[in-house]
């Protein structure tokens, strides 16, 4: 019995002294992925809101999946992507747009937002569904679809 109480009791000031590994780093590092995902996202949204594409492509990935309401779809380029996406801002000209949810505690962070645009005179919305994928250097869009 006594053998029984010095184990227990061992075992007690064992969890004291070798507590349980937890890293106070891993939240400090999802917290700060969070506002780095944040800020990128409220970056792009400013781009598309402003039409202005040079906000943008600095977050576009090397391939990039478009799909827009004018028909285009597919895989692009960066290079591909950053024009096809002006001329699509160029001629659905912007009212308002923001996006209204944002995802980000998955490993591909997504927004979903509305898309305010004048279109040959006529007033209508589009909905944006943009996803982001972390690289080795930075969180980089893989998929923009306006419809």
């Amino acid at each position: 019995m006594k053998k029984i109480i010095i184990l227990i009791l061992f075992l007690f000031s064992g969890q004291l002294y070798f507590p349980q590994e937890y890293s106070i780093k891993k939240d400090l590092k999802s917290n700060l992925q969070n506002s780095v995902v944040y800020s990128v996202l409220n970056d792009i949204e400013k781009g598309i809101l402003k039409a202005n594409i040079s906000d943008i492509s600095p977050y576009l990935a090397s391939h990039v999946y478009l799909s827009f309401l004018n028909g285009i779809s597919g895989y692009y380029s960066s290079n591909q992507a950053y024009y096809t996406l002006d001329k699509f801002l160029k001629e659905y000209k912007v009212i308002s747009f923001s996006f209204s949810k944002i995802k980000i505690t998955t490993t591909n962070p997504f927004a979903i937002g509305t898309y305010y645009y004048e279109y040959k005179g006529n007033r209508s919305e589009a909905r944006v569904y943009l996803t982001l994928k972390l690289t080795s250097k930075s969180w980089q869009i893989t998929q923009i679809s306006i419809n």
